[in-house]
């Protein structure tokens, strides 16, 4: 699944933290972000891959701007 979960700052974490839509959660997964290591790697196979969630210290809404910035596309689930 995700390349990067043996080094990211949220291994471990409850993992429901990074798809609840409440202010307070989102602000709390980005906290956690902001201290990882591979945000960035995570952030760009996230832009690829996820549609829903905090990854990358990014919200869904926000890696959508950054997808159609770039004019990226999601990969369909199951596709390598």
């Amino acid at each position: 699944m995700f390349p990067y979960l043996d080094d990211a700052a949220c291994r471990g974490s409850d993992s429901e933290l990074f798809y609840m839509e409440s202010a307070s959660a989102i602000v709390q997964a980005k906290t956690q972000c902001g201290r990882c290591r591979v945000m960035d790697g995570c952030l760009e196979w996230a832009l690829k891959r996820e549609e829903f969630g905090v990854w990358g210290g990014t919200t869904a809404r926000e890696r959508a701007a950054i997808r159609r910035e770039r004019g990226l596309r999601l990969t369909p689930a199951g596709v390598a």
